[in-house]
């Protein structure tokens, strides 16, 4: 695959303001990924320290987050429409008026000197004056109460929501329910992680854990579950444990992680394998399992009997569950390059439980990667759900008659969720036992699973 040409470069590996503006620019300009964005950028900074690289995430994904609000209020000040603006200095007005409005502790005088510099540093020097100057107007206002600043009429620009989807969320799911979306999208999260108790009990793991002094909290699924309507142990398999950790900016010190005693997945994503409820020595197969979270939980439940077969599209997300795996150390699970679109003869009729975690918009998790509400189109959604549909064709013949499909996604749409689990359920043999619908919240992710049978005859 030949290298990615870029446009946006560091020029001072140490200074997280411009590793933000970076970020920002490869995602806005560049139409890069976030969460990949961020990581290689940070990546080129090898001598920026843990709290730099803390404030470099915080001000890109808050950024990102409130993008749309903070065009609303720039387009207010800026003489120049903001799609006229060099990208340099649209982003920097961005990142340096979310400092303003959302980040208390960081003096404004500051933070405008800092922009002026930034505009230096990319040899714009003839436009520091610009930027100087709209945002000390701005810090002027905010500073009098001024409503300019503080008062946007339009709700979906005010919640930073593409006014499209802000629509289609009112007419899905009412007012207030979209309401709740667009707040949850703008809530800060901290890593979650699921305990692979087969390997241990979580009292060993919590042990471990304090012992390195890593800062924690016991997350309560049993009543995460009931408030989903799963009341333990009517499936008849026990509850996910599950933690999360705040201060830390990777996993991959940790000893508990390295060992294989936590993998990091959010509690919404740990309902699919709670309904598949699997049994000693069931063959599963995920057939776009890449991470793996869902693949080593269902690994995790079997306690070493039965085989999951993990499945995905390309050798890079193969070998990526396999590091999973390796760290794990779970012997009852393999991983496989395989397209979900093609037939797979040998596999016909032969699985107990059929995970299907696919492609989809993605809006569930819009809080963890903000460029998703950004990007997301219309007809996009359209394209997916009948991709969704063409993968449940065929792998949907890879269960047994009366085993079990889950089908699931991270996103929100009526179209890729419960229209494609009625349509799986009617057209391809199946009946819908159960769905379960998770809104995003300020500790989980907007995710959908379905749990359907297959017919006997």
């Amino acid at each position: 695959m030949a290298a990615r040409k870029r446009e946006y470069r560091l020029k001072n590996g140490r200074n997280p303001r411009e590793a933000a503006l970076v970020v920002l620019l490869r995602v806005c300009e560049e139409k890069e990924k976030s969460h990949y964005a961020l990581r290689e950028t940070l990546g080129e900074c090898r001598e920026m320290d843990q709290r730099d690289r803390a404030l470099v995430k915080r001000i890109a994904e808050g950024t990102l987050d409130y993008l749309l609000r903070l065009d609303c209020l720039i387009g207010r000040y800026s003489k120049k429409p903001l799609s006229l603006l060099k990208p340099v200095i649209r982003n920097i007005l961005r990142m340096s008026l979310y400092q303003i409005l959302y980040m208390d502790k960081v003096p404004k005088s500051a933070v405008c000197n800092e922009a002026v510099e930034l505009a230096k540093l990319h040899g714009l020097l003839g436009l520091t004056g610009f930027v100087n100057g709209v945002l000390r107007n701005m810090v002027r206002d905010l500073e009098k109460g001024a409503e300019k600043i503080t008062l946007i009429q339009d709700e979906a620009a005010d919640l930073a929501m593409p006014s499209w989807l802000m629509k289609k969320y009112i007419r899905d799911f009412g007012h207030d329910r979209a309401r709740e979306i667009a707040k949850a999208y703008l809530c800060q999260r901290s890593a979650t992680l699921r305990l692979n108790c087969s390997k241990a009990s979580p009292e060993e793991i919590q042990s471990l854990l304090k012992e390195e002094g890593v800062s924690f909290e016991m997350m309560d699924m049993e009543g995460f579950f009931q408030e989903l309507g799963l009341i333990p142990g009517e499936e008849d398999t026990a509850l996910p444990v599950m933690l999360n950790v705040k201060g830390i900016m990777g996993l991959s010190g940790i000893r508990a992680f390295q060992e294989g005693f936590l993998q990091p997945q959010d509690p919404s994503s740990a309902i699919p394998a709670f309904l598949a409820a699997p049994k000693e020595g069931d063959y599963v197969i995920d057939v776009c399992a890449a991470p793996g979270g869902k693949s080593l939980q269902l690994a995790d439940m079997l306690s070493g009997s039965g085989t999951v077969e993990a499945r995905d599209l390309t050798e890079q997300k193969a070998e990526m569950i396999r590091e999973n795996i390796q760290r794990s150390g779970f012997k009852n699970i393999r991983a496989r390059v395989m397209d979900a679109l093609v037939p797979d003869e040998e596999s016909y009729y032969r699985a107990d439980i059929l995970m299907a975690d696919l492609p989809c918009s993605g809006l569930g998790i819009a809080a963890r990667k903000p460029d998703i509400k950004l990007n997301v189109e219309p007809y996009s959604i359209t394209e997916l759900c009948h991709l969704q549909r063409d993968i449940l064709k065929v792998v949907s013949r890879y269960v047994k008659p009366g085993g079990k499909l889950v089908y699931s996604t991270c996103t929100l749409t009526l179209e890729e969720d419960e229209e494609n689990a009625a349509w799986a359920a009617e057209e391809l043999g199946f009946i819908l036992k159960k769905e379960v619908k998770v809104f995003p919240g300020a500790d989980r992710d907007g995710f959908y699973a379905a749990l359907l049978e297959k017919k006997k005859y």
